[in-house]
């Protein structure tokens, strides 16, 4: 039988490399969104062909680390799913529309407005699916939700619209953004394109 301490620590393994794979990939909608100037098509260009190859691979870690905690913990992950069931609806929302919105705006080619529409789609769920997570993230460790005699006690609001969750959810997309930026930088060194690595920088 394994034991949970190395089930343990293989979960905050993938959550650890989601946090930096995906938040360099949520954090690229955050770039093509606040992308201005007579270089903006440019930057957008950059971050689809950055986030293009892997952001489908990244949700493995997401997913790999969902089953995981329902198969190891099953009372825990009830009990977070319970507790915080309206966040995780609209993180899972968040995602699919993120995916399905990055599709459409990269496979668009003559409907500019459509293509633009997706693009703000797509922005818009990178920004609000990372903060969501960080208020998830605080919500859980607040020490807000519990589990006693079979039941789950929290309210379905409070403990991830708090002070302290709301501004771990900010911290968490300012964290997208700057691994964003850090790889939207390497890639542009890769292609030698100096105007782009100095946008990011």
């Amino acid at each position: 039988m394994i034991s949970p301490l190395i089930i343990m620590i293989v979960l905050w393994l993938s959550l650890i490399t989601y946090a930096v794979l995906g938040g360099a990939d949520f954090g690229g909608g955050v770039w093509a969104l606040l992308a201005q100037g007579p270089d903006a098509p440019k930057q957008r260009q950059l971050v689809e062909h950055a986030v293009g190859p892997v952001w489908e691979a990244n949700n493995v870690w997401l997913i790999f680390l969902v089953v995981g905690l329902y198969i190891a913990f099953p009372p825990a992950a009830y009990t977070i799913a319970v507790a915080l069931f309206i966040p995780f609806t609209l993180i899972v929302l968040g995602v699919v529309l993120r995916g399905a919105s990055f599709a459409f705006s990269t496979h668009i080619g003559r409907a500019v407005r459509v293509r633009a529409a997706w693009s703000v789609a797509f922005s818009a769920a990178s920004i609000i699916t990372p903060f969501l997570l960080g208020c998830v993230a605080a919500a859980i460790a607040s020490g807000q939700i519990r589990y006693i005699d079979g039941n789950v006690q929290a309210d379905r609001w409070a403990p991830w619209l708090t002070p302290f969750a709301l501004s771990v959810g900010a911290v968490a997309l300012a964290m997208c953004a700057t691994l964003a930026a850090v790889f939207l930088t390497v890639e542009a060194q890769f292609d030698q394109d100096v105007v782009m690595m100095g946008a990011f920088r």
